[in-house]
C-alpha cells in the first residue's frame, strides 16, 4: 500500500480503514502476514458479521493485510499525512480560549524562523495571551525544472501520460456470485490505453456504488445527503480512477456536484464518461438530477451497480 492508497481510503471510506487498522493492532503485523485472507476473513465473521457483509468484510481484511506490509514508521507517516492524526482531548485548541473555552479575537502577529505567534484577547472572559505556530514540511509543490519544464516529485521526472501507472488490483471486491457486468467498449480501451499502456482492459468494466442503498449507510456519517462512487472496477477487485457525484443542500435547494481524484483525470477522457456528462447536462437544464436517475443513466451507459442494494432491486 502507498500513500495515496490510504489518502484516497482515508477520504471516502474511513470506517473501512479503521476497521482494519484495528483489526492490525489486535492481531499484530505477523500474524495477519502469515495468514492469508480467506481465513481471516472467516475468523473476523463471529465478531464483524453483523456489522458487514462478507463482501465487505473480505475487503477490510484486505486492506489489513495490504497494511501489515507497511513499516511502522511508513504507517505512521500514512496516518499523519493522510489527516488521521488523533490529538489528546485535553489538548489546547487553535482559536479556543484555554480558560473558559470562548473564541478568541487576534491581534498582531510576530513572524518567526520557525513559525510564528499571534497575540489574542477572550472577548468572553478578558483572557490575553499569545497563539504559537510551528513550520512543518508538507511536500515540494508545482517544481519546474531549469529548462522550464514541469518536473514531477513522485516520479523523479516529467509526467507524462506514459507515465502514469494504474494501482494494482488488489484482491477485494470480487464480483464472483454479482450480476454479469459489460465489457468496456472498444473506443473507451482505446482512449485508456494512452494512459495506460499494457493493461488488462479485459479484467475491467464501469461499476458505481449509491451510498443511500448500502448497508452502512445508516451509520456512516458522509460529506453531504447522498454520493454515488464510481470509475474503473476491476474483476479481481480494486478501481482504476474514481470519481463521485454528490448532493447538498444549499439553503433549502438540492445541488449535485461533481468530483474528480487525481487519479481518475484518463477516466473523464472516455467516451462512455462523456456521454454520462451530456445526458446529465440535457437532464439538469429541467431539474437537479437525483440519485435514481443518475443510477439509471449510468446503467443505461454500461455501468454494473454495485451497491448493496442495486436499484433494480430496490424498492424505490
Amino acid at each position: 500500500m502507498d500513500f495515496e492508497r490510504f489518502d484516497k481510503l482515508a477520504r471516502t471510506d474511513r470506517v473501512l480503514l479503521l476497521t482494519a487498522l484495528e483489526l492490525l493492532w489486535q492481531n499484530g503485523r505477523g500474524m495477519i502476514q502469515s495468514e492469508d485472507v480467506s481465513r481471516l476473513t472467516a475468523s473476523c465473521v463471529s465478531r464483524l458479521g453483523t456489522f458487514y457483509t462478507g463482501e465487505k468484510l473480505h475487503e477490510a481484511v484486505t486492506v489489513c493485510k495490504e497494511l501489515a506490509h507497511l513499516e511502522t514508521a511508513d504507517l505512521i507517516r500514512c496516518i499523519r499525512g493522510g489527516g488521521m492524526e488523533t490529538k489528546d482531548p485535553d489538548a489546547e485548541g487553535e482559536g479556543i480560549c484555554p480558560i473558559c473555552g470562548g473564541e478568541l479575537e487576534y491581534g498582531d502577529d510576530e513572524p518567526l524562523d520557525d513559525g510564528g505567534v499571534y497575540d489574542w484577547t477572550c472577548p468572553s472572559c478578558g483572557a490575553t495571551e499569545k497563539e504559537g505556530y510551528s513550520k512543518v514540511f508538507d511536500r515540494h509543490y508545482n517544481v519546474w525544472d531549469g529548462d522550464g519544464n514541469p518536473y514531477s516529485t513522485q516520479s523523479g521526472g516529467v509526467e507524462r501520460p506514459s507515465d502514469l501507472v494504474p494501482a494494482p488490483c488488489a484482491a477485494k471486491l470480487p464480483v464472483t456470485g454479482q450480476r454479469s457486468v459489460t465489457a468496456l467498449p472498444p473506443e473507451d480501451v482505446e482512449r485508456l490505453s494512452v494512459y495506460f499502456p499494457g493493461e488488462n482492459w479485459n479484467a475491467f468494466f464501469w461499476g458505481f456504488t449509491c451510498f443511500s442503498r448500502q448497508d452502512y449507510a445508516a451509520v456512516v456519517p458522509i460529506e453531504g445527503i447522498n454520493e454515488i462512487m464510481l470509475g474503473l472496477q476491476c474483476m479481481e477487485g480494486g478501481t482504476l480512477g474514481e470519481l463521485a457525484f454528490r448532493w447538498f443542500m444549499f439553503g433549502n435547494k438540492l445541488a449535485l456536484r461533481l468530483e474528480v481524484f487525481d487519479d481518475a483525470w484518463p477516466v473523464t477522457q472516455t467516451p462512455s464518461f462523456a456521454a454520462v456528462l451530456e445526458d446529465l447536462t440535457q437532464m439538469s437544464r429541467h431539474h437537479v438530477p437525483t440519485p435514481d436517475e443518475v443510477s439509471r443513466l449510468l446503467i443505461a451507459h454500461g455501468f454494473t451497480d454495485r451497491s448493496d442494494r442495486p436499484l433494480e432491486t430496490n424498492n424505490i
